[in-house]
């Protein structure tokens, strides 16, 4: 009984917290809405139905959320401090979740137009993509943000740094995916709407997201030492990926061509096995990673 009635105050106690984190998780939609004049929600969501506006839209509320979910690291006793912490991660992750959009389009999906190419052509292949990329990038800015600094300058560094590592990754990981994937990637998501591309990028993207997240979990202001740990980390998990895209190829697709399924046949059973697969094996590499560094 006293179990249940410390848990039960302990729920309300936190509630303070959870309406805060919706009221930061709001004006992250809104900036969406300000800075995304091309996407119009209401007309794509309802008037047009555009399936790949959806897909492209709940990638970015669901990397929003694991963004600002960071933010919530090291609560202390002291319900002011909290706020403050709260809310200045908060709108830091809000605001570079925002720039990683801007980086996928310009750096990752470059040759993607991708305002035409969601709202023009309805390709929900991008919109899977681009999905991907903004859980990818929650991911990496939730990592970012559990480390601990001494001051608030050095945590807008430390965040500032960190966050931007983990961008080289994404983009060096999307360039990888290209290099590996035994098709042009680009070509097949704009050019054919291949949402089983699509479907298989993004979820490469996700999975990579979970690796970053792991190797940054808990970076402080020792910047060397920490920048040198989630280099290795994010190395090894590359080759963790490639590793994933041959075994969904010769493991869970054993008689059939993945590249052949998925670019040329738009086989969307096998982008989905594909895209599991590269976030199987991120989520085990993840789980031994941050088990080590305990």
């Amino acid at each position: 009984m006293h179990a249940l009635v410390d848990t039960l105050v302990a729920v309300v106690t936190l509630l303070p917290y959870f309406l805060f984190a919706l009221v930061i998780f709001f004006l992250g939609k809104f900036l969406f809405d300000w800075s995304t004049p091309q996407f119009q929600d209401d007309l794509e969501l309802t008037e047009r139905d555009n399936p790949a506006f959806g897909v492209f839209f709940a990638g970015y509320m669901l990397g929003l959320a694991l963004a600002i979910s960071g933010a919530f690291f090291g609560i202390g006793a002291s319900i002011v401090a909290n706020l403050v912490n709260i809310g200045t991660s908060g709108i830091a992750a809000i605001v570079l979740l925002r720039f990683s959009m801007f980086i996928g389009d310009k750096f990752v999906l470059y040759r993607f137009a991708i305002a035409k190419e969601i709202a023009g052509d309805r390709n929900s292949g991008t919109g899977f993509a681009m999905a991907g990329l903004f859980i990818a990038g929650g991911l990496v800015i939730d990592g970012v943000m559990s480390g601990q600094s001494a001051t608030y300058l050095g945590m807008l560094r430390d965040i500032i740094v960190y966050w931007a590592i983990g961008q080289v990754f994404l983009i060096v990981g999307g360039l990888l995916f290209q290099w590996t994937a035994r098709y042009d990637v680009h070509k097949t998501i704009e050019e054919d709407d291949n949402v089983a591309a699509g479907i298989s990028m993004g979820g490469y993207f996700v999975g990579l997201g979970i690796i970053l997240k792991a190797a940054l979990t808990g970076a402080g202001s020792d910047l060397g030492p920490e920048i040198l740990v989630t280099l290795v980390i994010g190395v090894i998990g590359l080759i963790v990926l490639v590793f994933a895209r041959i075994m969904a190829a010769v493991v869970m697709l054993p008689k059939a061509n993945l590249a052949d399924e998925v670019s040329r046949q738009k086989n969307m059973a096998a982008g989905v096995v594909s895209a599991v697969t590269y976030v199987a094996l991120s989520l085990l590499f993840a789980s031994v990673v941050t088990a080590q560094m305990m």
